[in-house]
């Protein structure tokens, strides 16, 4: 909370949370909204419902040391966007710069690839950074192959796709230890954050030079994620609550997320 004291900030107070389809998010008072990716343990929403009531007109900092004297593991992606809402107020261009940390806008990921072993750990977002481009593309993902790869079954032969990428799917990248030790560049979903394997991730991945995390889930205090040995942060923020919760109640939401966040990259020093 050191920076909440240094900026005299007022602590954020819960007015609502919104369980999407994809995102759980909290939002205060003064209109702003932070989120955490549903892929961790969770109760019913039902059994949520009366949690949740519980919180709402306290601070972000009670209703964290609420969760955290619950020390229900169900309660974590809850947890995760409550960070990221304590640390949407400091993340600003110039009270970044105040810590050392440069931001810029949007989605660059201004590094040299070629030559390099790089793997995304949260298949889709860098595939214009990387695919055709460093010397291998490794890329692990949850899902499994029927939810990322097409196959073209011919009389002779059968092609799978997308070609040119070394697959890992189906499981945590941590059961992929040797392939993640062999990495040059790694960037890996914010999504690791609430299923809390990106400590893991990011040790056994210990020849990459760049390390990187990336996505709304991981908009938290950048100076924590950068003393664990991150070294490029990429992070969404949503720049106006009720035209993207218009897209997340419509009757066929366009999962175009990111158009309705400002996007920027951190780096440090």
């Amino acid at each position: 909370m050191e920076n909440y004291r240094h900026y005299q900030e007022e602590m954020p107070v819960l007015q609502e949370f919104i369980m999407g389809y994809r995102w759980l998010a909290a939002a205060d008072t003064k209109g702003r909204l932070s989120q955490a990716l549903r892929v961790g343990r969770e109760k019913p929403r039902e059994q949520y419902e009366s949690v949740l009531r519980s919180l709402i007109g306290k601070t972000a900092e009670n209703c964290l040391e609420q969760l955290f004297a619950w020390g229900d593991p169900e309660f974590r992606t809850i947890a995760v966007s409550l960070l990221n809402l304590l640390g949407k107020p400091f993340n600003t261009p110039k009270r970044l710069a105040d810590r050392g940390i440069q931001r810029s806008e949007g989605l660059r990921f201004a590094y040299d690839v070629q030559g390099k072993k790089a793997g995304v750990i949260g298949y889709g977002l860098y595939n214009d950074f990387f695919f055709g481009k460093c010397a291998e593309f490794h890329a692990f993902d949850f899902r499994g192959p029927k939810g990322i790869l097409s196959a073209r079954i011919g009389e002779q032969e059968t092609k799978v796709y997308p070609e040119g990428i070394c697959w890992h799917l189906g499981a945590s990248a941590l059961e992929f230890p040797k392939a993640l030790g062999e990495l040059d560049i790694v960037v890996m979903t914010g999504c690791t954050i609430v299923n809390d394997t990106y400590r893991d991730i990011l040790k056994a991945c210990r020849k990459a030079r760049i390390r990187g995390i990336y996505g709304p889930s991981c908009e938290l205090c950048p100076e924590y994620l950068f003393d664990l040995g991150y070294n490029y942060i990429f992070s969404a923020s949503v720049n106006n609550k009720e035209d993207y919760l218009k897209e997340v109640f419509a009757p066929l939401p366009e999962g175009n997320d990111l158009y309705y966040m400002d996007t920027y990259e951190l780096a440090r020093g």
